[in-house]
């Protein structure tokens, strides 16, 4: 009989014709395997270095200002110049609330007002690309020890109108609650975060590829958490003016300028800006 018969399955070998095709069927199935597990391995987003101190408490000290969110303005020492070098740590509240009731709940118990005063909080930090969040997790009683400051000098930088392309997202999941803290997946949550008060930020991409994110505010400085939700987790195109408070920026954006959205999520490689709109000149403000 021929080796190219066909095969009756009790018969105790196959035909050599038979085994070489299912062997080269097996080889090259066995090969894209693997190059498919590759592929998909690398087209896999890096791990997230972001970090939340679950169950890890936390004391820091340092002057609260509510402008243009509540911040605790943190001296690390002083610059060449012997100028003061502040750490502004973005307050928000446990869960899905921002900070500020537990700091009014606060003063309304000690009967005084909080801001430009020198706290001592308890809270979970939150922290991630060079940003520090301090999550006040028992509330009001985080707030340890309120004395008198000094007030802290601050450096305002003002920058003219640029369009950004990027994602606006809730800090506090972005920055390690979550992991993922942004995207499609993380919509539903973050417009939850941002409808209960914590600022919402626009992630973006500098002219160097850094990655900068920017608190969004309202063109006279008011709040605007209400607005963004339509849009937060998508890819998005927002213009505005630029104003740095020490080590954050914020986008002052006009509501009344609709936000563009760019349809299917997309890779954000475009700058935000020149690197000379950055260079503009500072101020101090005391």
């Amino acid at each position: 009989m021929s080796d190219q018969g066909f095969y009756i399955g009790y018969l105790p070998k196959m035909p050599n014709g038979h085994w070489r095709k299912i062997r080269l069927f097996l080889i090259g199935v066995g090969v894209l395997s693997i190059v498919a597990a590759f592929m998909i391995v690398k087209g896999q987003k890096e791990f997230n270095t972001a970090t939340f101190e679950l169950g890890k408490p936390t004391v820091v000290s340092g002057v609260l200002t509510t402008n243009p969110v509540p911040l605790l303005q943190v001296v690390q020492g002083n610059d060449l110049s012997g100028q003061a070098v502040i750490q502004s740590i973005l307050l928000i509240g446990f869960g899905k609330h921002g900070a500020e009731a537990s700091l009014d709940s606060a003063a309304a118990e000690r009967k005084m007002p909080l801001e430009g005063k020198m706290l001592t909080l308890e809270g979970t930090l939150i922290y991630h690309d060079g940003k520090t969040l301090l999550e006040l997790t028992k509330g009001p009683s985080s707030v340890l020890q309120v004395e008198q400051a000094q007030p802290v000098r601050r450096t305002i930088e003002r920058l003219p109108g640029y369009t950004f392309t990027g994602e606006i997202a809730d800090p506090k999941c972005y920055f390690g609650v979550m992991k993922p803290g942004e995207g499609k997946v993380h919509r539903s949550c973050a417009s939850l975060c941002i409808a209960g008060g914590i600022p919402p930020v626009l992630k973006t991409k500098l002219a160097d590829g850094s990655t900068a994110y920017l608190i969004v505010k309202g063109s006279d400085g008011q709040v605007v958490n209400q607005e963004v939700l339509p849009v937060v987790g998508q890819a998005v195109r927002l213009s505005g003016q630029v104003v740095r408070y020490d080590d954050w920026m914020v986008l002052q954006w006009d509501p009344s300028q609709a936000i563009e959205t760019l349809g299917a999520r997309m890779i954000l490689d475009a700058p935000m800006c020149d690197e000379k709109g950055l260079a503009a000149v500072s101020y101090s403000n005391n």
